[in-house]
């Protein structure tokens, strides 16, 4: 077994390492960019506040249309028969948190006369904040890794996280995805809600209430953790109350905070949607109108989201299915099972709504993205693997680890060279070829 004593809450120099490594990575690695779709959908909130003052986005989307080379259009998203305003198909919670850096930035620029949405020092304060708070979500994360595991398996998972799955992708080169921010929202809602269930107060319970209600303001299909976080508190007091060792009286206050928690930290986005579509509840129109993808009543794509050849999540990246391996295993592990057990059906109804959406490979992208929200808690399913008590088990987990993070880079080598379609299939053929003979010799050439 590990011996306790190398299991505590990270040291002072543990925390400047870490702080340290990830600027460095930062330095290195940070590419930042307004792109995509997605970019400029959830880039527009500020855009039009900043320029306008309005949430009015239709000269925001004529001027993105004319600055961008794709054959989708936002001019083409429904407008609302109420408001007479173009909709969107993104919340507004990845705009507020990068607004205390892009909002400065612009008030410089406004100074100098350059008003360009789309500048690149606005861009840069857009990749800064996603690269801030995916870093703090990471930190949080090892802190509580550290508190079940040595350093080696807790850095080992947090390494395994940003070099053998896509977030280190979409946290240094396409921060304007939104990726970055919403790991750190489910990182830290998944810690809170743990210490909600473990020492309920008003207080961890409304914290945990307003993280919930940045989730799906991020991404909106990652709404399935405000159904299996909030939800599990909900049961929890239910439950208590009816065994006898909670009153009716403090489930209700506890009740109350988680609400009010949520509905206070939700308020921006139903104002939003009063603003484009005339109702505070209305909902986001592109998905109910189908213009962002049609949902099937059953998971109809779930062999192809899990193991095709176009993204499919576990064969393109692997180390979600070792990480799902050793979450499984942290079942019986009293300190863990509350997070394994969250995290194990957060995959599950991931899964699930993914595979009867449409659009289930996610786009253009790299790898499945969609799947970004469930990595907070497979870093502990990872972690579990590099701790394993027995060195010849260990060795071969460590091992292991190292062979996906090389398949995983040599697949963003495929990607961003464009040696494979951005969103058609591929065959495994070619990929592992490539792979193995093609990006070694791109490597040794440049």
């Amino acid at each position: 077994m590990i011996p306790q004593s190398s299991t505590a809450r990270p040291t002072r120099r543990e925390w400047l390492a870490a702080v340290a490594l990830l600027a460095l990575l930062g330095a290195c690695a940070l590419r930042p960019s307004i792109r995509g779709n997605d970019g400029h959908g959830h880039y527009v909130y500020l855009a039009s506040l900043l320029g306008d003052g309005d949430l009015d986005f239709a000269d925001d989307y004529r001027d993105f249309d004319a600055r961008r080379q794709y054959s989708y259009r936002f001019a083409d998203l429904p407008v609302s028969d109420r408001t007479g305003r173009p909709s969107n198909r993104y919340g507004i919670g990845a705009a507020l948190l990068w607004a205390p850096l892009v909002v400065p930035v612009w008030l410089v620029l406004a100074r100098t006369g350059d008003v360009n949405p789309l500048h690149p020092a606005l861009a840069g304060a857009v990749g800064m904040a996603t690269l801030l708070w995916g870093s703090l979500g990471l930190l949080l994360l090892y802190a509580r890794l550290r508190r079940r595991w040595p350093v080696a398996p807790a850095a080992g998972a947090i390494l395994a996280l940003l070099l053998a799955t896509p977030l280190g992708f979409y946290l240094y080169a396409h921060g304007s995805m939104s990726h970055g921010v919403g790991f750190f929202a489910v990182a830290a809602a998944l810690l809170l809600f743990e210490r909600a269930w473990r020492s309920p107060c008003p207080r961890s319970y409304g914290a945990c209430g307003a993280l919930l209600a940045l989730i799906p303001m991020i991404r909106f299909q990652d709404a399935v953790w405000v159904l299996i976080l909030g939800g599990g508190l909900a049961l929890k007091m239910a439950w208590e109350v009816r065994a006898g060792r909670v009153s009716a009286g403090k489930a209700l206050l506890h009740a109350a905070a988680l609400a009010a928690g949520f509905l206070l930290a939700f308020l921006p986005q139903m104002f939003v949607w009063r603003t484009l579509y005339g109702s505070l509840l209305s909902g986001p129109m592109p998905y109910l109108t189908g213009s962002a993808g049609a949902f099937s009543p059953w998971p109809r794509h779930l062999l192809q989201v899990l193991v095709s050849e176009r993204a499919g999540v576990l064969a393109w990246h692997p180390l979600i299915l070792f990480a799902l391996a050793g979450l499984a295993a942290t079942l019986r592990d009293p300190r863990l099972r509350l997070i394994s057990a969250a995290g194990l059906t957060g995959f599950l109804l991931t899964l699930l709504l993914v595979a009867s959406w449409s659009i289930w490979w996610a786009g253009a992208s790299f790898g499945n993205r969609f799947f970004i929200g469930t990595l907070p808690a497979l870093a502990f399913g990872a972690a579990w693997w590099l701790a394993r008590p027995a060195p010849a088990a260990r060795r071969a987990a460590w091992l292991v680890l190292g062979l996906l993070i090389i398949w995983n880079l040599g697949l963003l080598v495929q990607y961003a060279a464009e040696m494979v379609p951005r969103e058609d299939p591929v065959p495994w053929s070619q990929v592992i070829r490539q792979n193995l003979i093609d990006v070694p010799q791109r490597i040794l050439n440049r």
